[in-house]
């Protein structure tokens, strides 16, 4: 009887909803070390850097630079009622988090490859903390485009204020990509020569560089869903560039994408798991 018993609490504990849930409330218990992680990236990244945290705010100011030359003027993208400028610094200063957090998520299993092998905790804390340190990033970001915002046209409403708010669903977007790569980037390296040139393609499928409002309605709704990032792209452009409200229907298509791949990527990250150690 009592063998009976602890074999069926065996197979009640090895669910998959169980299991999750498990990994869930043990990140939590180790948040005091995603910090730590998350700390040491920011001090690391910027260690005898000349410019500092200065590159911050130089990448999408460069980016909005470039595009502007380009796109805005060249190509003659059209914005609506907001200068090329003010629509491609809101958008880029968002990207740039999210490009960073995949960038260095996916590559901090290998870079704490000798702390994995030696020491144990939640396999996903590295991403997080590599996640967490770009927050920074994003912070020192949105402060010049608050400040250059008013010169280069942005409307300045009270819907700034819902900036902050819409961190979260960032982060889950930069997340439910930066896990699974992480996981898959410790198997096969290809991953670490692939990164990049997919980063950049993933910029391009994005609102960045052209406004949402370019893609032809029939699609816009798959668009929104297969690329998770549009519509919180679209939700800080509309916040920061053109001071009205989100679309309601765009930030839940993109929650719910993000939803998806983040529960798949999840699960996918938590199967790898057992032999990182061995493999790394």
């Amino acid at each position: 009887m009592d063998s009976q018993r602890r074999k069926s609490e065996l197979v009640l504990a090895g669910t998959p909803s169980r299991k999750l849930w498990r990994s869930l409330r043990e990140l939590w218990d180790y948040r005091d070390t995603i910090a730590a992680f998350a700390e040491r990236d920011i001090r690391v990244k910027y260690k005898q850097a000349v410019l500092g945290i200065a590159w911050a705010v130089i990448q999408p100011m460069a980016f909005m630079a470039i595009f502007t030359l380009t796109l805005g003027h060249l190509a003659n993208v059209p914005t609506g009622e907001v200068p090329y400028a003010a629509f491609s610094l809101s958008a880029l200063v968002v990207w740039t988090f999210v490009s960073n957090s995949v960038s260095f998520g996916a590559n901090a299993l290998l870079a704490d490859a000798a702390m994995i092998r030696r020491v144990y905790f939640p396999r996903e804390v590295p991403v997080l903390g590599s996640v967490g340190s770009a927050l920074v990033d994003l912070a020192i970001g949105l402060t010049p485009f608050f400040l250059l915002a008013p010169f280069l046209g942005a409307h300045v409403t009270a819907w700034w204020l819902l900036a902050p708010f819409l961190i979260p669903f960032l982060v889950l977007v930069a997340l439910s990509v930066a896990i699974p790569l992480a996981g898959l980037n410790v198997y096969y390296r290809d991953f670490r020569f692939a990164l990049p040139f997919g980063v950049q393609l993933w910029l391009f499928a994005s609102p960045v560089a052209y406004p949402l409002a370019s893609v032809p309605e029939k699609w816009k709704t798959l668009y929104l869903v297969v690329n998770p990032a549009a519509g919180i792209i679209d939700s800080y452009t509309r916040v920061l560039a053109y001071g009205v409200a989100p679309n309601p229907a765009y930030l839940a298509f993109s929650l719910l994408g993000s939803l998806v791949i983040g529960a798949l990527g999840y699960l996918l990250f938590k199967r790898l798991e057992p032999t990182f150690a061995d493999v790394i």
